[in-house]
């Protein structure tokens, strides 16, 4: 009996009082992997989130960030890794892959740790994806797994993969089973990395073999699936197809803004109702007007205490919330900070953040998931970028999109470069001064936002639905021809 459930799971759809039945729709398996970075298991589970509202969605992440994920309010006890039920839509697994929690920037070496990160996923996302033996029931019902915190439990019909994490795709294909990869950033960067390792490649240098294992999988892969809205990346798009760079024939679909605006969820945030308090009581001050300099570097940023305590004098004039690691803090002195208008966090939610009106200001390090967050809420950005796609981004802001500013030669490939409090203060005081255009301009860039949200990127996502509707109907038609 229970074979058989498993069997016609894809079957089953969700009545409103939560009951299944059987109809004509069918629900079918979406799996998503994602890489252990901040900026990466975000965006893939939130849509991994929107997935399920239509089909059962399975995210696969390091065991080692689920508690995390839970802290920080991004997935409930009721989306866990054992909740294996049928009725649930959204489960998460987590990979027991060796990899730990505290490898998010303490320090500068930890870059150099990615890809020792990434190799550590392979084999532990092998056996859950693969296994090489049919289950029997009892292992189902009571599964002891040395290598994740549960079992995969439904055909799957389509798999979606960060770009960092590629062998997926392959044994899929291997499989017939469809899978495209995810892109986190926007098309721009894309375009601009495969262009920089196409001609790397070509030029002989070594050291890449992680390049060309990219463009043979873009090449296996059925597409790519940008974190991105088209209207931003329309240019992007049209010189991708003039060129001969991996994916450049690849269906590519849109699918930001990501993040819901449904605050409701606030209970599930750490200490989300004392920092709303705090941001209240700031905007009340203020007599209603924005006052308040969100600041966050990311969770791979490492700044020296020399660097933080010019940050510091440059912020002390103003209202601020900083998001900073409690090993960094230690290069505060308590006697600089005044507990009434200046906050420090170890962590900080920073969409209920960056959404509440009382902030004025976002100081971002640039990556890319944090920039749509501050586009969707329509906040003048201070970009100082320290690497990867980090640098573009902080461009298109400030050059493209004119809604904030882009410091210079930050990036830690040009030396890592301290900028003084007088450098980061005349930035500052240059957007303050030109307030008014660069609000202007930021609202205008969260209407483009919300409008894609609406359309473009929602069609791009119901055409994703609909090639896993496709993929159910054929797999029906094969089992009714048996």
């Amino acid at each position: 009996m229970l074979f058989l459930i498993l069997l016609c799971a894809s079957t089953y759809v969700y009545s409103s009082t939560g009951d299944t039945t059987m109809e004509t729709k069918h629900i079918g398996h979406i799996v998503l992997i994602t890489s252990p970075f901040y900026g990466h298991m975000i965006p893939i589970l939130d849509f991994a989130k929107r997935l399920s509202t239509h089909h059962h969605v399975t995210y696969i992440v390091s065991a080692s960030k689920l508690d995390m994920l839970r802290r920080r309010g991004f997935i409930e006890e009721n989306e866990n890794e054992n909740n294996n039920s049928i009725r649930s839509k959204l489960n998460v697994i987590g990979l027991f892959d060796g990899n730990t929690n505290d490898y998010e920037a303490t320090n500068f070496e930890a870059l150099n740790h990615i890809q020792q990160i990434l190799d550590r996923m392979h084999k532990p996302l092998r056996k859950l994806l693969f296994p090489t033996h049919t289950r029997s029931s009892s292992s189902t019902s009571s599964p002891s797994v040395s290598f994740a915190t549960g079992l995969i439990q439904h055909p799957i019909d389509l798999i979606i993969s960060d770009l960092f994490i590629l062998p997926p795709v392959w044994e899929g294909q291997q499989r017939n089973i469809m899978a495209y990869l995810f892109v986190p950033n926007n098309l721009l960067a894309y375009l601009g990395y495969m262009s920089a390792s196409v001609a790397k490649i070509k030029s002989g240098e070594l050291g890449l073999d992680f390049d060309r294992l990219l463009h043979k999988t873009i090449s296996v892969a059925k597409g790519l699936i940008c974190n991105s809205i088209r209207e931003l990346d329309k240019q992007s798009l049209e010189d991708l197809r003039q060129q001969t760079v991996p994916g450049s024939n690849r269906p590519i679909f849109f699918v930001a803004p990501l993040m819901s605006d449904d605050l409701n969820q606030q209970q599930h945030i750490p200490n989300a109702g004392s920092i709303t308090k705090w941001l209240d009581e700031q905007y009340e001050k203020a007599n209603q007007k924005p006052s308040v300099i969100y600041v966050s570097f990311g969770s791979w940023a490492y700044l020296e205490p020399v660097q933080i305590k010019e940050i510091v004098r440059a912020l002390k004039p103003y209202p601020f919330i900083w998001a900073l690691k409690a090993n960094l803090q230690t290069s505060i002195s308590p006697s600089w900070i005044d507990k009434e208008r200046h906050l420090l966090l170890e962590w900080a939610p920073q969409r209920l953040i960056l959404s509440h009106p009382a902030i004025r200001l976002f100081i971002s390090h640039g990556g890319w998931n944090s920039l749509l967050e501050g586009m969707s809420a329509g906040k003048p950005t201070l970009i100082w970028p320290l690497f990867g796609d980090q640098i573009i981004n902080g461009e298109r802001l400030d050059y493209e999109l004119g809604m904030g500013r882009c410091l210079q030669n930050t990036a830690l490939t040009n030396g890592h470069k301290h900028v003084s409090s007088d450098e980061l203060g005349r930035y500052i005081k240059e957007i303050f001064d030109q307030e008014t255009n660069y609000v202007r301009k930021a609202q205008k860039v969260k209407q483009m936002m919300m409008r894609a949200r609406d359309n473009s990127s929602q069609v791009d996502i119901m055409k994703i639905i609909k090639i896993v509707d496709n993929q159910i109907s054929v797999r029906m038609n094969h089992r009714s021809e048996l």
